[in-house]
């Protein structure tokens, strides 16, 4: 991607008569997000003879929108955002930043620019996306309200949840969800305010109370099906006032209640706009040489609001220019899109497979549905099921079997009553496969759903030589939109998948597993017996009664101790950042475990009488509290029930509270062994 200060095609002020030559045409899109960078690239795939133009009003370069949640959340870094224009650096190519287009001349087909520059094309393509849909009501333009749609209000989130700000979300779709658990900290209190269900009520009664659950074990607060009237202001603070009569106090309120198609620049120039900018099935406007594609296009009176579609749209926009360059007509006319949704919050999948909202769903008798529960693990599935054929799903928790699901419901594929039944009791869809990696599955199977990108187009990109997964997805474009196939594009290239859940995960769960065996060892295991005679050589016993040693392995427990209490610090001064907090808590699990190696060979597993005994077994607790709390975080992307998360916050309360009284204990029992 080359960001230019000079134009390399011909640009022209108000009073030139330049008009564009069809001979060598020139495309112009307005707008750099996923949906116009895309609209870019094929422009350039399918048209050897033309000039590309891009205009972006976002001072920074085209990024990946669809990823901010997962910037939010911590899930991805920020160089992963960026989304430049695929392929190398083409002369063909202009692209401008932060260079907002003000007017279209539709008469002498020329676009003008916010710094003054008239820009003629062959035709336009008009990606502008849409802006936060503001609720009606007063206290929306309070300075503590924030809109969540852009990179500069993702880092202005971000600055939010640095210090800890109490928060409330306004909106329970798929942006709220993920925005409320990804500004959640141990030190804040984060509110999701619906007037309605979560995601519209698409997951059904059932699978919105595991929801609710699940949110609620992440320390969500919900406050469901009570609309709010008016923001106020309260000193530093900013008040809620709900149409039931409830307040709520609060530092920051984040609106995420849907968007509004950008459709000034279509309504200017005289286009025929409703809600968006309205298309044909070619994506072109009521001015055949403009299209509309992405979240600013009204098709069939619908907007779509992922990035999926619009993926779609681009293809037959892009298809029917394509004409103008000899290529017979592609039969990709735009019939209307899927609105599958696949989200992740915190580290719970949940998706929505199919359109399971048509009439066909849900008012059909012949449309059978089919339920797995396990409340254990915090999992939900449904099937939605027509005439033998899968028609859609809804799940909640993790399914290894998403991948092939998504594809049985893109076919409508058959699916027979014994598997169905056995459904409901495994929550298993298909048989065990053999091949267990993606190496032994066919060079057809579809990798990327989102861009229908399959193992045989990555395999080919990663033989020309894309050996990292920003490579790759800049070459294919799989994992671009949400990411879910990025662990199967990492195990193509031989690379470790990223740890979406916790770094350190494995080692973390092995050291906690370790300690709470020597733990237990501790109370089971029998004294380490004494020798009747003094004349011995050197052995384990003098590890537990000579003076010199008995002081070595004290002292030793000591500093370990002291340096556990080092995550402490890492957590809590905010100045103080250096290494990620994964590495701070898998050295902190490993320290422990050192330290109980250090306590056998002090003790020789005596536990000791009176405060003696007291200082082991406050020990031996607070290490055995701090272990289980490890083996929940390092498989908390399994463990998703809301009691097994109540559990992980009792077990990590107790471990605080007896680490205060450790000091107290060590000091008195240093104290009497010097002393007396």
């Amino acid at each position: 991607m080359t960001e230019l200060d000079s134009s390399p095609v011909q640009q022209y002020s108000p009073d030139n008569t330049y008009t564009s030559n069809d001979s060598y045409p020139i495309y112009v899109v307005v707008g750099t997000g996923p949906v116009g960078v895309r609209c870019a690239q094929k422009l350039l795939e399918f048209c050897d003879e033309a000039q590309v133009v891009i205009y972006g009003a976002e001072t920074e370069s085209p990024y990946n929108r669809v990823k901010l949640s997962q910037y939010l959340s911590r899930h991805v870094e920020r160089a992963e955002l960026d989304n430049p224009i695929l392929g190398q650096r083409d002369h063909r190519l202009a692209e401008y930043i932060d260079r907002k287009i003000l007017s279209i001349d539709r008469t002498h087909k020329t676009v003008t620019d916010a710094a003054g520059n008239t820009q003629p094309y062959t035709k336009l393509i008009l990606a502008t996306g849409s802006n936060p849909a503001i609720p009606q009501i007063a206290g929306t333009e309070l300075p503590t309200v924030y809109p969540f749609r852009s990179l500069r209000n993702t880092h202005d989130l971000i600055n939010l949840r640095e210090r800890h700000a109490d928060i409330c979300i306004v909106g329970a779709g798929a942006l709220g969800l993920e925005a409320a658990t990804a500004l959640k900290t141990p030190k804040n209190t984060v509110t999701l305010q619906s007037r309605g269900y979560l995601l519209s009520g698409l997951l059904g009664e059932e699978g919105e109370a595991f929801l609710k659950s699940s949110l609620s074990a992440l320390g969500v607060n919900l406050e469901i099906g009570d609309s709010l009237q008016a923001i106020e202001a309260d000193g530093k603070k900013s008040r809620l006032r709900f149409v039931s009569g409830k307040t709520l106090s609060v530092d920051a309120i984040v609106l995420c209640t849907g968007i509004q198609p950008e459709v000034t620049l279509a309504q200017q120039s005289g286009l025929k706009t409703q809600r968006g900018v309205v298309v044909n099935e070619w994506m072109q406007t009521s001015d055949p040489d403009i299209y509309a594609v992405g979240e600013c296009a009204e098709f069939d009176q619908k907007i779509y609001q992922l990035v999926r579609p619009g993926y779609e749209q681009v293809e037959s926009c892009c298809s029917h220019i394509r004409r103008n360059h000899g290529a017979p007509r592609l039969q990709r006319p735009y019939t209307g899109s899927y609105t599958d949704i696949q989200l992740k919050i915190a580290h719970i999948p949940c998706a929505i497979i199919g359109d399971v909202t048509s009439d066909s769903i849900h008012y059909q008798h012949n449309v059978q549905r089919y339920a797995y529960r396990n409340r254990f693990n915090g999992v939900y599935r449904k099937l939605f099921i027509g005439d033998g054929r899968i028609l859609g799903a809804v799940y909640i928790g993790s399914w290894n079997e998403a991948n092939g699901l998504r594809q049985a419901v893109a076919g409508q594929e058959k699916v027979n009553q014994r598997t169905l039944r056995s459904f409901e009791t495994t929550g298993r869809l298909f048989a065990k496969q053999t091949a267990t990696t993606i190496k032994h599955f066919p060079d057809s199977y579809l990798v990327c759903q989102c861009n229908s990108v399959s193992k045989g187009d990555l395999c080919k990109a990663i033989s020309e030589g894309k050996r990292t997964l920003n490579e790759l997805q800049q070459a294919t474009t799989a994992g671009s939109i949400c990411g879910s196939c990025r662990p199967l594009m990492a195990e193509l290239l031989d690379a470790p998948a990223p740890n979406l859940v916790m770094r350190h995960a494995r080692g973390i769960l092995i050291t906690s597993a370790l300690s709470l065996l020597l733990i237990a060892l501790a109370f089971l295991m029998p004294a380490a017996p004494v020798s009747d005679t003094v004349q011995t050589a050197f052995s384990w016993q003098k590890l537990w009664y000579d003076n010199f040693w008995k002081q070595v392995t004290g002292y030793t427990i000591l500093v370990l101790c002291l340096l556990t209490a080092a995550l402490s610090v890492r957590k809590r001064w905010k100045k103080f950042t250096i290494g990620h907090m994964d590495h701070w808590r898998y050295a902190h699990s490993v320290i422990g475990l050192i330290s109980l190696l250090a306590l056998v060979v002090h003790t020789g597993f005596r536990l000791g009488e009176n405060l003696n005994l007291a200082l082991m077994l406050v020990f031996l607790t607070a290490t055995a509290t701090g272990s289980l709390v490890g083996v929940f975080m390092a498989r908390n992307h399994h463990w998703t029930d809301l009691k097994l998360r109540e559990h992980r916050k009792w077990w990590s309360r107790v471990h605080y509270a007896l680490l205060w009284a450790l000091p107290v204990l060590l000091a008195y029992h240093i104290l009497a062994v010097y002393y007396f």
